[in-house]
């Protein structure tokens, strides 16, 4: 009799414990479940943030990039404009450079001239700081 005593209580301990393990099983898989309940719902927030910031970088690079493309565009208009103006300026210089050849002549002579003169006088008045005084007083001819 002990002995059925003994296999009730084992059996009813057993049915116990396999009670509370199922229990804390069942506990557990609530908890894993939540977790991943909250993972896909964190992750759908991550991907969805993700492919928000994306497509807003896609627009910004897009937008700045036509703004470049227009800048460069309109710096290649003004200077396909200016190009035919300087060039034209240019040679119109030229040209006046060349109908006025006599004139630059003559004014480039006249300086060359004035500028043999002026050096000239310079040298000449150096030369008689130099003298002595008594040379100075001769006009060169003595004490030299």
């Amino acid at each position: 009799m002990t002995e059925k005593k003994n296999a009730h209580t084992t059996a009813r301990s057993a049915n116990a414990s396999a009670k509370a393990t199922a229990t804390k099983a069942k506990e557990t898989a609530d908890k894993a479940k939540d977790t991943a309940g909250t993972a896909e719902t964190t992750a759908k927030t991550a991907a969805s943030g993700a492919a928000t910031t994306a497509a807003h970088t896609a627009h910004v690079a897009a937008d700045k990039a036509q703004v470049a493309a227009g800048k460069a565009v309109a710096t290649s208009r003004t200077v396909a404009a200016e190009a035919p103006k300087k060039a034209a300026a240019a040679a119109g210089s030229a040209w006046m450079a060349i109908k006025a050849r006599k004139v630059l002549a003559a004014v480039a002579g006249a300086g060359a001239a004035a500028a043999g003169a002026t050096t000239a006088v310079v040298l000449r008045r150096c030369a008689a700081r130099r003298r002595r005084p008594l040379a100075r007083l001769t006009g060169g001819r003595l004490g030299a």
